[in-house]
């Protein structure tokens, strides 16, 4: 079964890198706008149309991955927010602390994903990845505001983990 999702799993990145493809190739061809950009967005656009009529999934898998980066823009943005209100402060309330969060995902794409994914987010960093005594691998991630380790652990594997995992494995059913 393993094996059956990571060859779905290699079928859509295929058909993402053929979906990049037209996109930088189609717009020189048929250039519609003035502008380079919009007529590389619009490539984009129809060669997804087109790749998700030989493939009805990778419609699904765009849509999550597209879900995935209006998500991850949202949290930079409050991160943002959040972090300079608390450096604007005359007298900063740090709380800072190193979390383990114990992963569900499991290819070094979605780790890779989901570090980098905390590591842009303003305040916090993923320092490293290990495993727990029971063999489960754990992500370490520093706060500069821990309140409850609970909180920020949960905040990360139902936001972006979650995601992740919709993305790698929902797209694919």
């Amino acid at each position: 079964m393993r094996s059956d999702l990571r060859a779905r799993q290699q079928r859509m990145a295929i058909l993402l890198l053929i979906n990049l493809l037209i996109a930088a190739i189609a717009p020189d061809l048929f250039p519609l706008f003035p502008g380079g950009l919009a007529n590389a967005v619009l490539a984009f656009l129809v060669g997804a149309a087109l790749l998700a009529l030989v493939e009805r999934r990778y419609a699904r898998y765009l849509w999550y991955g597209a879900i995935f980066v209006l998500y991850l823009v949202g949290q930079i943005i409050l991160s943002s927010l959040s972090v300079a209100r608390l450096v604007l402060q005359p007298k900063p309330k740090l709380d800072p602390g190193i979390v383990a969060v114990p992963l569900a995902i499991a290819s070094a794409v979605e780790i890779t994903a989901l570090a980098s994914a905390i590591t842009l987010t303003p305040g916090t960093i993923s320092i490293d990845l290990d495993r727990n005594a029971h063999g489960q691998r754990v992500l370490y991630v520093h706060s500069l505001v821990v309140k409850s380790p609970d909180r920020l652990r949960a905040s990360i594997k139902g936001g972006f983990e979650q995601m992740i995992l919709h993305i790698s494995q929902g797209a694919m059913r």
